[in-house]
């Protein structure tokens, strides 16, 4: 937030938070020195404090939602916590502003019209209000900072609907920057179906939302007269979220088309007869292939400690977990350029740093945390390391089996891929490694299925002699309702790595163009 010693941060973070729990959040506070924060150019970051809350804190018993930390040296960091809007459209739009009023100098004014003298950057802030405060106002999109000019345009903003009600009153402020502080010039309330039916018009005739400045307000939202300039709103229009996705996923596939004509270089993207060969051609330009590991520390896996249970090691030996991350992780990491694997392990319980004298009956079960000391492993040999450095801390086996916050993890990894077209042949393998029966597996199938749009397959191996019937049953189901995931009993082929690996990964071409193709 650009020079302000009470900012209004626009940021939400969605969490998974489990009624009744403990869920801890940190949040450091840092200074920008020079123009970095509003510019291309790096800012000098200079910490200022952490705060810290518990979720269940804010959510449980507190009306307002609201809880207020003081940092150490002077200044307090309010947090608020919602639940979350269900919505599954994104609201595109773009204003443009005329008049702008920035002084009640006369001569000022008169300057700015004229010359670049006194016309300052200006930006937009969109808010909702807040559901805890009839009088408050959350800040959920703050536009680009346009430079010098009384008639800017500013770019066009996409605003997740699952932060803003699309029936909710909305107020925009347009706001100054000045050498020390911002200032707002004015503001004004409106909906989503006001902006969007506004476009509907002709804009040569369309009517403008008039800025008044919010100092000026009367009583029971009575205004003065006073006008400190006008917003038109050049577009407006609602999208579903997979829309939206098809439409960048497009773009990116344009960028290869593109690169390859011009190259003159063979298309990756052209039509041959069969899928393996299809894929050849991806990898010969360049497809880059990621791996996320996830592995079972739930107790059905037997104390570590025993010789005979899942996770027991020998003397450095190996275990079925092991041979299974050489087996499949040696294969995938032929396609990786970095090598760089993020290690997670889900099922347990660790001491609290917060709560050291509670009981282990008292813990919440980590569903989802890193293994190995950093937060990715570099290549296979890493990604035993980091599975092997589990068991040197003080952890305790729990339950139950659920794998949707690891597969969350790797798809918030695979949308940040396919939404950037940098990264246009990247790719992601999760492979999940777990011992039993999964508690959350109807809605496991659902979220893999609705993972389509992302480049992203699933791979899941059973480790021990549980009942994997329900598994096996999902894994012949038709590709539609599958999604793209495969399931395979390490127990069937655990004397032959080399079947192991291509059993698991024998869908691994087809979903890969399957993705590029836009099947």
């Amino acid at each position: 937030v650009y020079k302000s010693s009470s900012p209004n941060y626009t940021t939400s973070f969605p969490l998974e938070y489990e009624e009744g729990s403990q869920l801890m959040i940190y949040v450091d506070v840092y200074a920008c020195k020079g123009s970095g924060i509003m510019s291309d150019s790096s800012p000098e970051l200079k910490w200022i404090g952490r705060v810290n809350y518990n979720v269940q804190d804010i959510l449980d018993g507190n009306p307002s939602q609201t809880k207020a930390r003081s940092l150490p040296k002077g200044g307090t960091i309010y947090a608020q916590i919602e639940r979350e809007f269900s919505g599954d459209n994104n609201l595109t739009l773009r204003l443009r502003a005329h008049s702008l009023v920035f002084t009640n100098s006369r001569l000022r004014n008169s300057l700015a019209a004229t010359t670049t003298l006194g016309k300052p950057s200006t930006y937009f802030e969109l808010a909702r209000p807040s559901k805890s405060s009839s009088s408050s106002w959350i800040v959920v999109y703050r536009s680009n900072s346009i430079r010098e000019s009384t008639t800017p345009m500013w770019d066009k903003a996409t605003i997740d609907l699952n932060s803003i009600s699309s029936d909710e009153i909305l107020r925009i402020s347009v706001k100054k920057e000045e050498k020390k502080k911002c200032k707002e010039i004015g503001s004004f309330e409106t909906t989503i179906q006001c902006m969007t039916e506004s476009c509907q018009i002709d804009e040569h005739m369309r009517s403008s939302f008039v800025l008044q400045p919010t100092s000026t307000r009367g009583p029971r939202g009575r205004q003065s007269n006073k006008k400190t300039g006008q917003i038109t709103v050049v577009s407006a229009y609602m999208q579903r979220r997979d829309e939206v996705l098809n439409e960048i996923r497009q773009k990116s596939q344009k960028l290869i088309l593109d690169h390859y004509l011009s190259s003159g270089e063979n298309n990756p993207l052209r039509e041959i007869s069969t899928s393996n060969s299809i894929f050849s051609d991806y990898v010969d330009a360049g497809l880059d292939i990621g791996l996320c590991v996830a592995i079972d520390f739930t107790s059905s896996n037997g104390d570590p400690q025993k010789p005979g249970t899942l996770h027991f090691i020998r003397d450095g030996m190996s275990n079925d977990y092991i041979d299974a991350i050489e087996s499949i992780g040696n294969a995938v990491e032929k396609y990786s350029k970095s090598k760089d694997f993020p290690v997670w392990g889900f099922g347990a319980k660790f001491p609290s740093d917060v709560s050291p004298e509670l009981a282990v009956e008292e813990l919440p079960v980590r569903h989802i945390f890193q293994c190995g000391e950093a937060e990715s492993a570099i290549g296979t040999q890493g990604i035993v390391d980091a599975y092997r450095y589990v068991f040197e801390l003080g952890f305790h086996m729990s339950g139950p089996t659920v794998m949707l916050p690891v597969i969350n993890a790797a798809a918030f990894r695979a949308d940040k891929i396919h939404k950037d077209p940098s990264k246009q042949l990247k790719y992601t393998v999760l492979l999940i490694l777990t011992d039993g029966v999964v508690n959350d597996l109807d809605s496991t199938k659902k979220f893999i299925s609705n993972c389509r749009h992302l480049p992203l397959s699933f791979v899941v191996v059973g480790i021990g002699r549980a009942d994997f019937t329900e598994m096996n049953e999902w894994n012949e189901q038709q590709p539609d309702l599958r999604g793209r995931f495969t399931f395979v009993e390490f127990r069937d082929l655990q004397f032959d790595p080399a079947a192991l690996s291509k059993k698991a990964l024998e869908r691994l071409p087809e979903d890969v163009v399957d993705y590029f193709t836009c099947k």
